[in-house]
């Protein structure tokens, strides 16, 4: 039984178009989701609180420490803060909230180490327990501009998620109890290890 040359050459170039097909249809197809009229870029994040672009510097907004220093924050590259600012004295609501940061900080597990708790407020004698007190002037600019990014018309209590350089990176509505801090927290963390 022999073949013809004409269907060895057919054969030969069935195999080469299908070699091709198989190396360049991929290519095609990346190169019209990344450049063509398809848009496959998620419309939404995927974090939980509101994401601040860009970050806020507490320091630029004139926040210190329990001392009255211009504020330096205490920690290693890719640790974290939990922070609660509360807007007015500090009193049930103020520590209902920094109990809701402990829980998260404890909620994060082997990474717990990893993630400070904070409360910035402008009472200087707050009675709630902190790894860390910031005191916010009276006429800080930072509440206005949160408000400005959250939409809000009021804050006296909220969570804020702080890198190790004293950025607000997110915030969260009054609501939050903890839930979507954690897992915004437990993605910084993994994100921030490798």
């Amino acid at each position: 039984m022999s073949t013809s040359p004409g269907s060895t050459k057919t054969s030969a170039r069935l195999t080469m178009l299908a070699l091709f097909a198989v190396f360049a249809a991929p290519l095609l197809i990346a190169s019209l989701f990344a450049l063509g009229p398809l848009d496959w870029r998620p419309s939404k994040t995927v974090n939980n609180g509101l994401l601040l672009e860009p970050p806020l510097l507490l320091k630029s907004f004139g926040v210190t420490d329990r001392s009255g220093k211009p504020l330096e924050v205490a920690a290693v590259a890719r640790d974290w803060f939990v922070v609660g600012l509360h807007n007015s004295d500090c009193m049930d609501s103020c520590l209902q909230l920094m109990q809701a940061a402990a829980r998260v900080q404890v909620a994060v597990g082997s990474d717990a180490f990893r993630v400070s708790l904070a409360l910035l407020s402008p009472d200087e004698n707050a009675p709630v327990p902190s790894e860390q007190t910031w005191i916010l002037p009276p006429d800080s600019k930072l509440v206005p501009e949160l408000l400005l990014a959250s939409g809000e018309t009021q804050l006296d209590s909220i969570l804020l998620i702080v890198d190790y350089r004293g950025h607000v990176v997110l915030m969260y509505p009054p609501a939050e109890e903890g839930l979507g801090v954690l897992e915004d927290l437990k993605w910084l963390l993994r994100s921030a290890a490798s």
